[in-house]
């Protein structure tokens, strides 16, 4: 037993434990929308490796069920709920928000799968060094885009029912199981094409970027574009919204630093320019969102004649 591994994942553990219970106090809907994702983590980690045997994980991890470490799943439940809470507080239409919630979440694993590599955390098969993005395929990145998409869209359509009729709240729980389908559906496009333009291990980058792309402009548009909602979800949110951006800031630095740690910097110089540049990202992202929040906000005088007023 590796002693460091059972440390983080005893640590992540108390810390997912201390935001569950931060989401029951807020409401039934954001603890099962948190448990759901932890589950659609495990589903997710359990199912890539028993149909496409990609990947496999480091024999240290201690707490798993089968071949997926339950941290993993948690840390999956923290990136999704975290990159939704921002995108409600952008003030994104439902219509939009899970392309909004997908470019938020692969902000994170440009930043660190090709770090957790070189750290041992898992590996990839059949795959050097050098392929694809510094030894990550790029159907990884690829499929990020579809787990949070799927997910993102069964839990908000879902919240959105669930405020007609509460009763449909405890359907989250089934939500893994839609949102995994969403993933292979979305998978078929490039496991198609990529034997056609870029058969070397790995490959596929061009494929990843197109698809990135439209992406990015289905979320500009939710974000920047006329069609926008106030800025919300405060009450129904999984996450606390500073919460969201600590657990972001947390990810990014614990690999920022793996990567002084390691030497990764001197071998490879450009993980730690585009962790950087990502982690830089966070700053306009986070003065975007509070820039929104206080637009949203009513004058002084207004929240004084609010608090006045009768219930």
């Amino acid at each position: 037993m590796n002693p460091v591994y059972l440390v983080l994942e005893l640590a992540a553990t108390a810390f997912f434990t201390g935001v569950a219970w931060a989401a029951l106090r807020r409401g039934r809907l954001p603890f099962l929308e948190l448990v759901s994702a932890a589950a659609f983590g495990v589903l997710l980690e359990e199912g890539d490796q028993l149909i496409f045997e990609t990947y496999h994980y480091n024999p240290d991890w201690v707490l798993a069920i089968d071949r997926a470490p339950v941290v993993i799943g948690l840390s999956w439940a923290l990136i999704i709920a975290g990159a939704m809470r921002l995108t409600d507080a952008l003030g994104v239409r439902r219509r939009y928000a899970p392309f909004v919630d997908s470019l938020l979440a692969i902000s994170l694993d440009l930043a660190f799968d090709a770090v957790a590599i070189r750290m041992g955390l898992w590996t990839w098969r059949d795959i050097g060094p050098a392929d694809g993005w510094f030894g990550v395929p790029a159907g990884n990145f690829y499929a990020w885009l579809f787990v949070t998409l799927g997910f993102s869209l069964m839990t908000r359509w879902l919240r959105d029912a669930a405020a007609r009729r509460p009763a449909l709240e405890w359907l989250q729980l089934l939500v893994p199981l839609p949102a995994y389908a969403v993933l292979l559906l979305g998978l078929i496009p490039f496991i198609v094409v990529k034997p056609l333009v870029d058969s070397a291990p790995g490959g596929g980058l061009a494929i990843f970027a197109i698809t990135l792309a439209a992406f990015c402009a289905v979320a500009a548009w939710g974000v920047w574009g006329p069609d926008r909602v106030a800025p919300d979800g405060q009450r129904t949110a999984i996450l606390d919204l500073r919460l969201a951006v600590a657990t972001r800031l947390a990810i990014h630095l614990y690999f920022l630093g793996a990567i002084f740690y390691l030497g990764i910097f001197a071998d490879l110089p450009m993980l730690l320019l585009v962790a950087l540049a990502l982690l830089a990202a966070e700053i306009p992202l986070a003065a975007l969102v509070h820039a929104r929040l206080r637009a949203d906000e009513p004058a002084p005088g207004v929240r004084a004649s609010l608090a006045e007023a009768p219930d």
